[in-house]
């Protein structure tokens, strides 16, 4: 199934869980994917991946004695305790095969909607309403999990997705990275967030005195600073017209002042006019 290898090849079940639970745990929604199966109108699709299943059911289990005996007295009477010794032994193992236990259905693809869980047994497909979910039991190691619904027979999820499969579960019917009640395992903790680096420290001292400036370097810059307030908001044609009126050492400095988009763009009509 190529959309399992394609996710394979991307992460590894344990990261995708993680990646999972740190995005629910941060509040964001569980994100839909591309339906694989025919949905209903307004079902949305959230998972399509494979698990080992298992099923909790009794069966009905045929068998007979199949014996006949035939010879002298001695012989028939030994024939006889010995097919009922036979037939007893039958008769409890098909008890044992009868009584209800959990039963290994193999490896078995599994979708997941907002609506249902489809499980595509060897007998056929499926369905496992949400409304109808008991409880969402997943094991202490968090490497499988039990789901019990109401009229149906409870399933056991276990395998390499089948963690990935509980944590979709919960946000789906508990709106939780996980079922409540029940320890979030090692592998599946949320990613810390990366730590903010520590504030660049100053290049000047704290205290050192600002640097000396003469009165007309301030008149000189404030000129260029208002200069650039009056051609920010204008068209790059505009903006060219007002600074070709001004010194070219003024210009630059203007555009400094300027964005770099900003500026291309105004010198860009500045060259146009000087080849016009």
């Amino acid at each position: 199934m190529g959309w399992l290898r394609r996710r394979r090849a991307q992460e590894s079940p344990d990261e995708a869980v993680r990646s999972l639970v740190t995005h629910l745990s941060s509040g964001r929604p569980l994100a839909a994917m591309t339906p694989t199966m025919v949905t209903r109108q307004g079902e949305t699709q959230y998972a399509d991946l494979v698990v080992g299943a298992h099923a909790y059911y009794g069966t009905n289990v045929e068998y007979s004695s199949g014996y006949a005996v035939q010879g002298g007295p001695l012989f028939t009477a030994f024939g006889v305790l010995t097919g009922e010794l036979h037939h007893a032994r039958t008769r409890r193992q098909a008890e044992r095969m009868a009584e209800m236990q959990w039963r290994w259905e193999g490896e078995i693809r599994v979708v997941l909607t907002d609506h249902r869980l489809v499980g595509f047994f060897g007998s056929g497909a499926e369905v496992y309403w949400w409304e109808h979910l008991l409880a969402l039991t997943p094991a202490p190691d968090g490497r499988a999990v039990h789901l019990t619904f109401n009229g149906g027979a409870p399933l056991l999820f276990s395998g390499a997705w089948a963690p990935w499969l509980c944590a979709v579960t919960a946000a789906l019917v508990h709106r939780s990275p996980w079922p409540p009640g029940h320890p979030l395992p090692a592998f599946a903790a949320p990613v810390p967030e990366p730590a903010p680096p520590p504030p660049a420290a100053s290049a000047r001292p704290a205290l050192s005195p600002a640097p000396h400036r003469e009165p007309a370097q301030v008149r000189q810059v404030s000129s260029v600073e208002r200069l650039a307030e009056e051609v920010d908001p204008l068209p790059p044609e505009q903006a060219a017209e007002v600074l070709a009126g001004h010194p070219v050492t003024t210009a630059e400095q203007v555009l400094d002042l300027l964005g770099s988009k900003r500026a291309r763009e105004i010198r860009a009509a500045l060259q146009r006019r000087r080849e016009g």
